[in-house]
């Protein structure tokens, strides 16, 4: 009984751990900017083979295209006039450009938020990010230790009730 008890909770603990997995992937976002008859750039240096998945949400209408490092244009959404997302794997080593403009006098907010495989350096909110990773991780560790302790203690009393008949 004290072995299946044992074998239970390191089982429990260990699916515990394992649903932090998801949390290991994060997508990054950019702070929210404001557009008024402007232009907004964000450039990330990407080596070959990144997977950038990115969403874009805003309040009114703006244009959107990525150049890569040669400035040829990969990805053009036309007029996003409330939400898009994209995709693209990157072709070559550089720097690649995420251009956002707005051609009318109304000033909009844009959101921009992306996910890439592999984790780019310097992404964004990555302190932001590791905080997370840490709570989620003492969160894990708190609630093993939890789930053991309660099953050793249901375990100890399932012992004492036997030894008493």
């Amino acid at each position: 009984m004290k072995k299946t008890c044992l074998l239970v909770s390191v089982v429990l603990a260990a699916t515990l751990l394992l649903a932090l997995v998801p949390f290991s992937v994060f997508a990054l976002t950019v702070p929210t900017f404001s557009l008024s008859e402007s232009s907004y750039r964000l450039q990330y240096v990407l080596p070959a083979g990144t997977t950038f998945n990115g969403s874009i949400a805003t309040t009114g209408s703006v244009r959107f295209w990525v150049s890569d490092p040669n400035m040829a244009q990969i990805v053009n959404l036309g007029i996003i006039d409330n939400a898009d997302a994209f995709s693209f794997v990157a072709k070559q080593n550089g720097t690649y450009t995420f251009n956002f403009e707005n051609d009318l006098p109304n000033t909009i907010q844009v959101s921009f938020s992306y996910v890439t495989n592999p984790t780019i350096p310097g992404g964004g909110s990555s302190g932001i990010v590791w905080a997370y990773l840490v709570i989620f991780v003492v969160v894990a560790v708190v609630g093993s230790v939890v789930i053991i302790f309660v099953i050793r203690r249901t375990t100890k009393m399932d012992d004492s009730g036997d030894r008493q008949v």
